[in-house]
């Protein structure tokens, strides 16, 4: 992902201010796979869990508040409120990584070795090695198979390389984040669908979509059907 903003192509009608469906590129259909791949803890960190619906946001806070006495020792509170995520260069959730400074939203997944780099490898900071009993200091790559084969010289293009999809086709989203490749008939069939015998205003309307749209857009997804009619034309008028 080259920047941190995405640009969106949104069939609109305006009768009742609903998206039919988003003309996206790999880029942004990257960005709404990669949210499958958040862990719980990161989900409720993200959206502020004092605002979720059902149980998850009650217990993200139980965590928040339980006393350290309660706690094992040598637990650590952020691996529960903060869980890593694993991916090698945060290509696909780059959105969700801007904000205000700090510590960024999503902790990276690291994995470190000993000085002897003997073959075991550990997520915890200055662990002993089983074998040569040295701290496990170094940090060590860990690629996956989508970027071992870009770096291989995989015959993809740099902007095709990574991420889940290919980057020659237009993909369709609709409101409620269903994704498939677009083509003349598919388009047509869809409008058919949401206009056939209504009153209708059909529009485009293009927006983009960065760190803030980002964001509303996973906490849409965990309550909505229409994420993008309540993410583009219900927040923005």
């Amino acid at each position: 992902m080259a920047s941190t903003k995405i640009s969106l192509k949104l069939l609109v009608n305006n009768k009742t201010k609903k998206v039919l469906f988003a003309e996206a590129g790999k880029e942004f259909v990257d960005f709404v796979f990669s949210l499958l791949t958040l862990p719980i803890g990161a989900v409720a960190k993200l959206v502020s869990a004092g605002t979720m619906h059902g149980s998850v946001g009650r217990l993200y806070q139980s965590v928040e508040h339980i006393g350290a006495s309660y706690l094992q020792p040598g637990t650590d509170r952020s691996d529960l409120l903060q869980p890593k995520v694993l991916y090698p260069d945060a290509r696909e959730l780059l959105l969700l990584q801007g904000g205000g400074g700090g510590e960024p939203a999503l902790a990276r997944f690291r994995l470190s070795t000993c000085a002897g780099y003997c073959a075991t490898a550990t997520m915890e900071a200055k662990a002993t090695c089983p074998q040569c009993k040295l701290v496990m200091s170094t940090e060590v790559a860990f690629v996956l198979p989508s970027s071992a084969a870009a770096a291989a010289g995989s015959s993809s293009s740099s902007d095709d390389s990574g991420g889940y999809v290919k980057g020659v086709v237009t993909y369709m989203v609709t409101d409620g984040l269903e994704v498939t490749p677009m083509s003349a008939i598919s388009s047509i069939t869809m409008i058919n669908k949401f206009t056939a015998g209504k009153d209708v205003e059909l529009a485009e309307k293009f927006v983009t979509v960065g760190t803030d749209e980002g964001l509303a857009l996973l906490k849409a997804a965990l309550r909505s059907d229409t994420v993008l009619s309540d993410v583009f034309l219900a927040r923005k008028k």
